[in-house]
């Protein structure tokens, strides 16, 4: 794996509803993710739909290959936002977008999560420690 495919980092990313009169708008989120052995954790925070103010949620997820899978849970954001969200993605070649489709129920959308490319010297080092080279 080289240092671009963890997914260790901040991601920039929205997620659309369907096309109905009922659906929100498009929604910005910032997601903190770590990546340890294909296991994907972290956190979220995105606009409340409902009310003023932000809601947070967590990340339990996964990345084999170049496919990603998560469940976003909220807490403590009120009685609209109590199920999980699953995430279906797949990681672009240099490690920079995550692309894919949320579902809720019958409920699904696309969603991108982009990121700046690592400073070379950075994938170099990260690339030493997964290999378990000494610095």
């Amino acid at each position: 794996m080289s240092g671009s495919d963890n997914l260790t980092g901040e991601w920039d990313g929205t997620f659309a509803y369907p096309d109905v009169p009922e659906a929100g708008p498009v929604t910005p989120f910032l997601a903190r993710l770590s990546e340890a052995g294909g296991v994907l954790t972290g956190s979220v925070i995105e606009p409340n739909e409902f009310a003023e103010g932000t809601v947070r949620a967590t990340v339990c997820g996964s990345r084999i290959g170049k496919s990603v899978h998560f469940a976003k849970t909220y807490h403590g954001a009120g009685w609209e936002y109590r199920q999980t969200v699953l995430y279906y993605g797949r990681l672009n070649d240099d490690g920079t977008r995550i692309a894919g489709e949320w579902q809720i129920d019958h409920w699904r959308g696309p969603f991108e999560m982009t990121r700046d490319p690592l400073p070379a010297a950075e994938v170099s080092v990260r690339d030493k420690a997964e290999a378990g080279i000494e610095r």
